[in-house]
């Protein structure tokens, strides 16, 4: 249940009833309307805009039509008081029956508080990460693959059709040096290059070292003297798959998985490259030409001196027409990219959403242009850009990774810090922010550290359902919330953390609106502030939430930490983050649950 959209639905209604009395002017101004919740909480649960906004449209006075839509508000059974603020906005307070019911939901929509029907069911191909096969996944891809994969959930959350898939780039120079890179290993395996170093331009990770020992186990010295086109061919394929099952593998440790894997060398070899040039040749999209030579520019794969195939970019909204095949007729990467948006395209997927590292944020604009050209304008490309992350422990840069040659594996990390931990602080800022990522504040058991704090909300809640099945020999899983009135003697204290847990469908829905996971942590963070506090004023005043002696009170209480429970679940489930029942759950080894609790009271 959204209360936030359910009340703006209440208030549309009561505005259309007014237009159609004729106490409002015609016209379809309804649909820009807002509803939102004041900043500041004394105002009101809910605000809206609506006589501000007649006002301008029509040049009225906004204070008139204020007065006109708070006497039809108060008439509504949801409302509890209407209050007009400065020249004519509108804040509205709930009764309680509106609250509780609201409350309610969070417990009995379990698993489902907070999904929403906004994107109708609409297929959406969401693609990230997409990491070349050429060596381990190190911390440099693992922002975006988390993003990625929190932002294909919050859209399935939202009501979409996600499909979540990797593309990868198994064709081209890159994959060529990866299985050179293997065959020198494997020679090494064999006696050769004694004291030698690997050549410049290969991959020097040791992390190739297991798998040229099980080409050796497997083929033996059969590679050694075969010919070069057969044993090339033969070894970057065995690199390649021997790399993505290592991906795969490091995937799963981040508890990621893709639902289709797409080959660029599979789109090649299929002709799909050739189709799609032969479409935007019909449709007029390229002609041979020279690009007129960027300042200070060599002769690059963006740039030559003679003619090659270009794309009318410019057309379409980018700032240059693009280089499709280059004057020796060889293709480019953005010929290859366009064929596989058109392959997403005709698999049926209009809505393409790709999650990129910030430094391709010049390749945006002539996607976009090449996918809407050659699609007749049906697909709607989005490109999110992710940040870099700058890795830090104890405040010093995080060294480098022997392995990988000169990256630091999310294998690595792992080491440090579990995955949930690491998955959540990579979501602790907007994925279009550059983030420092400490190590040793991620391991904190303070309050501020996120991954600690909201965990030990959780831990907390679930501590008190175990004391309240001790004192009564009941799950509170039983009580029949239906009948509740939570809010009746409520303290303010208790009415804020109501309206929080309230907040969190909306909270959902703006996130994936937004393409921002961050703003659920924010709010989960918020959520445990309150939780908190709620406990420790009432450890402080010795109230326990559990009174054996008074158990209609005790199960009123059930009734918001049932709901805040089910809600800290959810969003850490929305996350890809395990709920921990107990803090034995540890960010590092070796922590005891005695010396977490005791960090936590030195912070409240």
């Amino acid at each position: 249940m959204n209360l936030q959209s359910e009340m703006g639905s209440v208030i549309q209604e009561t505005l259309a009833q007014l237009q159609k009395e004729g106490k409002l002017p015609e016209g379809d101004w309804l649909s820009s309307i807002k509803v939102e919740v004041p900043a500041n909480r004394n105002f009101g649960d809910y605000a809206t805009n609506a006589a501000m906004f007649i006002a301008r449209q029509f040049r009225t006075n906004p204070r008139m039509l204020a007065l006109t839509i708070s006497d039809a508000l108060k008439k509504r059974s949801e409302m509890s008081d209407v209050t007009i603020a400065g020249p004519g906005f509108i804040n509205v307070k709930l009764s309680d029956e509106v609250w509780e019911k609201a409350l309610r939901s969070a417990i009995t929509e379990g698993d489902h508080y907070g999904d929403s029907k906004i994107g109708k069911g609409e297929k959406v191909n969401v693609e990230f990460l997409s990491a070349n096969p050429t060596g381990p996944l190190h911390v440099g891809h693992t922002r975006g693959a988390i993003f990625g994969d929190v932002l294909s959930r919050l859209l399935k959350k939202n009501g979409y059709d996600v499909t979540t898939e990797y593309y990868i780039n198994d064709y081209g120079h890159q994959v060529g040096v990866l299985g050179n890179s293997l065959f020198w290993r494997y020679e090494e395996l064999f006696g050769r290059h004694k004291g030698e170093k690997m050549p410049e331009g290969q991959y020097p990770g040791d992390y190739l070292l297991p798998v040229a020992q099980k080409l050796k186990e497997q083929d033996g010295d059969k590679w050694l003297n075969a010919p070069k086109e057969e044993r090339e061919a033969y070894i970057k394929a065995f690199a390649i798959s021997s790399m993505m099952d290592l991906i795969k593998s490091n995937l799963k440790d981040l508890g990621i998985r893709f639902d289709v894997y797409t080959s660029e060398k599979s789109l090649i070899e299929n002709k799909n490259l050739e189709k799609v040039l032969a479409l935007m040749q019909k449709k007029g999209l390229l002609y041979q030409g020279v690009l007129d030579k960027p300042q200070g520019e060599t002769e690059t794969e963006e740039w030559e001196s003679k003619p090659q195939l270009l794309f009318k970019s410019k057309e379409f909204g980018d700032d240059s027409d693009r280089v499709i095949a280059r004057s020796d007729g060889t293709t480019t990467y953005f010929a290859s990219d366009i064929a596989y948006h058109y392959d997403k395209f005709k698999r049926g997927f209009k809505k393409q959403i790709d999650v990129w590292g910030a430094d391709h944020g010049g390749y945006v604009k002539r996607m976009q242009s090449a996918i809407h050209a050659v699609t007749d304008g049906q697909v709607d490309l989005e490109a999110d850009l992710c940040q870099i992350v700058n890795l830090e422990k104890d405040g010093k840069p995080f060294r480098m990774s022997k392995r990988a040659g000169n990256f630091v594996l999310s294998s690595d990390i792992l080491q440090e810090i579990n995955a949930d931990a690491f998955r959540l602080s990579m979501l602790t800022k907007s994925a279009n922010t550059q983030m420092n990522f400490d190590l040793s504040k991620a391991k904190e058991k303070t309050k501020d550290n996120p991954v600690f704090y909201i965990q030990y909300a959780f831990a907390r809640s679930n501590s008190v359902m175990r004391s309240y099945k001790e004192a009564f020999g009941d799950s509170a899983d039983k009580i029949d919330v239906s009948k509740s009135s939570f809010l009746k003697g409520a303290n303010e204290t208790e009415r804020n953390l109501v309206r929080t847990v309230v907040a969190y469908p909306a909270v959902v829905e703006a996130a994936g609106q937004s393409r921002a996971p961050h703003l659920i942590v924010t709010y989960l963070e918020e959520l445990s502030k309150e939780f908190h506090s709620l406990w420790t004023m009432g450890a402080k005043a010795g109230v326990r939430f559990v009174d054996k002696a008074n158990r209609p009170a005790t199960e009123r209480n059930m009734v918001l930490i049932r709901a805040v429970q089910n809600t800290l679940s959810n969003g850490l489930k929305t996350l890809g983050v395990t709920p921990q029942k107990k803090m034995e759950y540890v960010l590092d080894k070796g922590v005891e649950k005695k010396i977490l609790q005791e960090k936590m009271r030195q912070h409240e």
